[in-house]
């Protein structure tokens, strides 16, 4: 398995690669409708945003434009900045890296809401042959930019690491694994709704129930220094 030495080894930077062909774009949550109204009355599970930069160079602090666009009337509420938490759990609940699904992100979008200058990068899913996206948080952008617009820049990407540390060992899978905040939330959601396969195993390799409930252990501090700071909401509990 490639060593990660760098923050674009990290985040799986995504470079247009031959893999990645050409294809109709079309938003589908056909079928998700179940999922995405359980994550809206769920909330509460959603551990809050930390401080930092949105990206490593772009110099915009997350919490400070969450306040700007906050007082210019712009509803940050959920499911503002939880695209990625929720488009991993779709992406692991379709199966995976052994699906027909790729976990896509557009970076570096600009906007403008009210006179106040933003920036963000978003998470959606989308199948490989027939192109169809799966975005359960598309709502976020209502009022402020035509998303659809944007799909056409993603790349394959993922955040994160390729193993849990359990009981003092890693437990790795050789692939990224799904963050600690999706784990929460599927610890709910398999007693409230259903058992997933795609994301049973790693909430079962990870002992979940024994272990992450109640604390931490699942990386170092030195690997949460390679996390943006805004999105380390997602790897700690």
């Amino acid at each position: 398995m490639r060593i990660i030495t760098s923050y674009n080894d990290f985040i799986n930077e995504a470079k247009k690669t031959n893999e990645e062909t050409e294809v109709e774009l079309k938003v589908s949550n056909h079928g998700f409708t179940k999922m995405k109204n359980w994550f809206f009355k769920n909330t509460d599970l959603f551990k809050a945003h930390n401080s930092g930069q949105i990206s490593k160079d772009s110099g915009v602090v997350h919490s400070k434009q969450t306040e700007k666009l906050e007082k210019a009337g712009m509803n940050v509420g959920f499911p503002f900045g939880y695209c990625y938490p929720v488009s991993q759990f779709v992406f692991y609940s379709l199966g995976g890296y052994s699906s027909d699904y790729n976990l896509k992100l557009i970076k570096g979008i600009k906007f403008k809401y009210k006179g106040v200058n933003g920036q963000t990068t978003h998470w959606f899913v989308q199948h490989k042959e027939n192109g169809t996206i799966i975005d359960l948080t598309d709502s976020q952008f209502e009022g402020v930019l035509d998303i659809k617009e944007l799909y056409p820049d993603a790349r394959n990407a993922n955040l994160g690491f390729p193993y849990y540390n359990v009981d003092g060992k890693k437990v790795d899978f050789g692939h990224t694994v799904p963050c600690l905040q999706v784990l929460t939330l599927y610890d709910r959601y398999r007693d409230e709704v259903e058992k997933i396969p795609g994301l049973e195993k790693y909430w079962s390799a990870a002992k979940f129930a024994t272990t992450r409930r109640k604390t931490n252990e699942a990386y170092s501090e030195l690997d949460l220094d390679m996390i943006p700071l805004h999105e380390r909401h997602c790897f700690t509990i």
